[in-house]
């Protein structure tokens, strides 16, 4: 086995790749009773057909948690989901959060199909506006 190999096989130990994104969204912590303990906003960091990883100005403690955002025509996207770990981020006053999708595959496959339209959307956008303010004409 190269020494490649052997790295990839030592630092990749997922069950599925992960992407890197950067979407707000919101999200409602449940107990164990399902019953809601607050809510509040967070950031995607990476996301996966399994789960994603959530930035939060705080840490989440509780065993469930329910992710909310908006489809690109506007109507409310979510999927259920238990949180597996929480640590502190890089970026001071931040907390990461893993969270395993629970609930139908459809919920999981209709919510990261959301997740990755909004980050891209959201991507080309930008790029719009860099290239304007940059005196380029935009990219259709």
């Amino acid at each position: 086995m190269s020494t490649d190999q052997k790295a990839f096989s030592f630092n990749e130990k997922r069950k599925h790749p992960r992407i890197e994104t950067s979407n707000e969204i919101n999200y409602i912590l449940l107990d164990e009773g399902l019953e809601k303990l607050e809510q509040g906003k967070g950031r995607t960091r990476d996301l996966s057909q399994g789960g994603i990883l959530l930035e939060t100005q705080k840490p989440l403690k509780a065993p469930f948690i329910i992710l909310i955002t908006l489809n690109l025509e506007g109507s409310k996207v979510q999927v259920k989901g238990r949180i597996t770990h929480t640590r502190e981020s890089e970026k001071p006053g931040y907390y990461l959060t893993g969270i395993r999708f629970v609930g139908s595959r459809e919920e999981h496959i209709n919510a990261i199909t959301t997740f990755i339209k909004n980050y891209f959307r959201k991507k080309y956008e930008a790029q719009k506006v860099e290239d304007i303010t940059a005196g380029q004409t935009p990219k259709e």
